[in-house]
């Protein structure tokens, strides 16, 4: 709320403080309607005609009246009408909030993210980063903020950045022309500066540019502004300009001094420059030359990349991307405004309407349903997130209700967790021996510094099913509610845990083979290049079998479908397509795996696999806990909902004694095959977890990680699905004891005495 308040109020924002993204209507609107009025007052531009007002009311008549005060001002200070100008009204309330999902934005518009998910072109090499207050070095490696001193330090030429919060140029710094004590000085005090629970860093090399470019500024270095739109068609350039410094400013931002200036398919410049006090020039304000008649080389490289990016973000398809040309030649991303970052004002003073020969069809998609219905005026308030957050939070606090694959057991609250956790333990509890009054005091007296009467029902189901006693087992209610919830960032993991996105997160890890995945609307290949719907049902038929799971939402193997082409091709299509209409958000289509002849002793039907939990410390990675998922019956999958059990694996990669069922019993042989559990061999568990430790330290924000890994015949491990929180530790404490083991105490001080 106090986000929007100050906007509101004065119609002005602060830049590196407000949260863009966040803004509500209203507040977006005082911004806009404050700076063009503020153009009007200071130049004074003549009104539009009589015939070009009805023009543009003719033009827009069908999707909402339009206010004019945009088109005056852009064909004021351009001195060029067009009907087809997007005013930032409709922009911001309609165009930009339907291609961009404001709330993904705020989550994963992380340049310390961009090294993963744009790691298909060329970026700035990584010195050093600072993600949730952890600094890593350039190879993803956990380094201490002195070590990260040492190596900034080294380099010769560096660039300092804010992560997050660095709009306009806001957060840059340069650390070059000082000797190496200087450097690493300037550096820490930089990091300390800015708060590490807020505000990632990244520390990169700076760009040698371009002659052609360094021309236009020296001081500067000038990056080509490119706009681009994803549709299932592929991906459209609606507009390019390049960004021009001036003066001493180090940066390009027009809030610095610079200029924008369009920039044509043939690398020519356009005519006008714009600055950011609506001034337009056909001259740069120092160095004095025209802006036409320019042509800068390798324009087309920067689209190129563009369009190879831009795939990965099918939940926000209009973006706004910065790229410089580097002295080689070749394009260099710096930057990518998902949502909100980007303005449209001086890039169509300079280039003309912002969707071009788009505008239309941009505009009948945003207004209209295909069937010609007209769409609803978006509530920015209940995006897809916040809806599932009321909708989810409400059944479970007043019905007590969870449903695998529907509810999004992420967002639920402390209430509505914890009346799920006590409906569950009482369903079952009834028939486990209660505590002796000996063993609750000592729980009480454990756990009294941190809370106050804790509840016992936990330690009474774990030392039920696993026959022993533990006074430091962690109550689920304490592990969810409070534990969890801290560890890990369950707000950014609704959007970060979505399996598409894993190959490019955790690309030194063996996964599934990708045949397609649909991230929002949009269907990519393994590569992340948009494909048409025809194209999906050619590479599904040619896996011959495939898996499609929910990317979303999917916890207990919910949305877990397998599909095996048939003969009768119609029929498989058929199928296909009833699973494609099932699944309402986004979906990875996968090749099946074979799995170890080991583990497919255990259950030939299912892949069954390891869940192992690590702990992210301060510069290490601890493996708390490994067992194995075992499924039952007839199911394909491992999971305890689908019949199939947990056992825990000791130090010498044996199955223990007892599994754990989800029906609240244990097993000490498999419900079905009747075989022992205890002492069977598993295979490649050490593979596995040093794959894990590979993983975890980039995560940051999910310091607690349930990860579920198959091993394949070849005996190499395979990433499955990484549970960035909420993975559970009720089966994990019965099977294989206390959770956090020797690190209890270490973890219930560090979240109970500094929350």
């Amino acid at each position: 709320m106090m986000n929007n308040l100050y906007p509101l109020l004065t119609g002005n924002y602060k830049e590196g403080v407000t949260d863009l993204d966040r803004l509500i209507t209203p507040a977006l609107m005082r911004i806009v309607r404050k700076k063009y009025r503020g153009y009007q007052k200071k130049f004074r531009y003549p009104d539009l005609t009589a015939g070009q007002k009805a023009e543009v009311r003719k033009y827009f008549g069908k999707y909402e009246r339009v206010n004019l005060l945009c088109h005056r001002v852009f064909t004021g200070c351009s001195g060029k009408f067009h009907p087809e100008y997007i005013s930032e009204e409709m922009y911001y309330r309609r165009i930009e909030p339907y291609y961009s999902d404001r709330l993904a934005s705020k989550y994963l518009d992380n340049k310390c993210f961009y090294y993963r998910f744009f790691s298909s072109v060329k970026q700035p090499e990584l010195y050093a980063m600072r993600i949730k207050g952890r600094w890593l070095d350039g190879h993803f490696r956990p380094i201490s903020l002195e070590e990260a001193a040492s190596i900034v330090g080294e380099q010769e030429k560096s660039v300092f950045k804010h992560a997050t919060f660095s709009e306009c140029g806001y957060g840059v710094y340069f650390l070059d022309d000082l000797n190496p004590e200087e450097r690493q000085r300037r550096f820490m005090e930089l990091a300390k500066a800015a708060d590490p629970g807020r505000i990632d860093l990244v520390v990169q090399a700076a760009i040698d540019q371009h002659p052609a470019y360094a021309a236009l500024h020296p001081s500067s270095v000038n990056t080509l502004r490119i706009i681009s739109l994803l549709t299932k068609e592929g991906v459209k350039i609606l507009a390019s300009a390049v960004r021009i410094g001036a003066g001493d400013s180090r940066v390009d931002n027009l809030g610095y001094g610079g200029v924008l200036c369009c920039i044509h398919e043939d690398g020519s410049l356009g005519e006008l420059g714009i600055r950011k006090d609506g001034t337009a020039t056909r001259e740069h304000p120092e160095l004095h030359y025209q802006f036409d008649g320019i042509r800068l080389p390798y324009y087309h490289k920067a689209v190129e990349i563009v369009k190879r990016a831009h795939g990965i973000m099918g939940h926000n398809r209009f973006a706004h991307w910065d790229v410089a040309i580097d002295s080689s030649g070749e394009a260099v991303l710096i930057e990518t405004n998902m949502a909100m970052g980007g303005g449209i004002d001086a890039v169509q003073e300079s280039c003309g309407p912002l969707l071009g020969k788009y505008t239309r069809e941009v505009l009948d998609e945003v207004y209209f349903r295909p069937d010609g219905r007209r769409r609803h005026r978006p509530y920015f308030g209940m995006n897809e997130r916040n809806y599932f957050r009321l909708r989810d939070n409400l059944l479970a606090i007043t019905a007590a209700y969870y449903k695998a694959g529907y509810t999004q057991i992420v967002l639920l609250c402390n209430a509505a967790l914890r009346r799920l956790d006590r409906k569950a333990i009482r369903a079952i509890s009834g028939s486990y021996p209660e505590l002796t009054q000996e063993e609750i005091r000592a729980i009480r007296r454990y756990y009294d510094p941190y809370v106050k009467n804790v509840h016992t029902s936990s330690h009474r189901m774990y030392k039920a099913k696993s026959g022993v006693f533990h006074v430091d087992y962690v109550p689920e209610e304490m592990f969810l509610c409070d534990i969890d919830r801290y560890l890990s960032d369950r707000d950014m993991a609704y959007y970060l845990g979505n399996k598409c996105y894993q190959y490019r997160l955790f690309p030194d890890a063996k996964q599934p083979e990708a045949v397609a995945m649909r991230i929002g609307p949009i269907w990519v290949d393994r590569d992340y290049q948009p494909v048409s719907p025809k194209e999906v049902l050619r590479k599904v038929f040619a896996a011959g079998e495939v898996v499609i799971k929910g990317a979303q939402g999917s916890e207990g193997g919910a949305d877990v479908h397998f599909l095996e082409i048939k003969k009768d091709r119609r029929e498989s299509l058929k199928e296909f397509r009833s699973i494609i209409r099932s699944l309402k958000r986004d979906i990875v289509i996968q090749r099946t795996i074979r799995q170890h002849p080991d583990l497919a002793r255990l259950h030939p039907e299912s892949v069954n696999t390891y869940r192992i939990i690590s702990l992210l410390l301060e510069k290490e990675v601890v493996i708390l806990s490994c067992s194995l998922k075992v499924g039952a019956g007839k199911h394909r999958v491992d999971n305890g909902c689908s019949g199939g059990f947990y056992c825990g694996i000791d130090s010498s990669d044996r199955l223990r004694k007892i599994g754990s069922l989800d029906n609240g019993t244990t097993t000490t042989v498999h419900p079905d095959l009747g075989y022992t559990i205890e002492g069977i061999h598993v295979p490649a568990l050490d593979q596995c977890k040093e794959m894990v430790k590979r993983c975890h330290p980039f995560m940051a924000y999910h310091r607690l990680i349930s990860w579920d890994i198959a091993v394949d015949d070849t005996g190499d491990p395979v990433l499955i699905e990484a549970n960035l929180c909420l993975g559970g530790s009720d089966d994990t404490q019965c099977i294989n004891g206390p959770f956090f083991g020797k690190y209890n105490h270490r973890i219930l001080d560090e979240v109970y005495h500094k929350k």
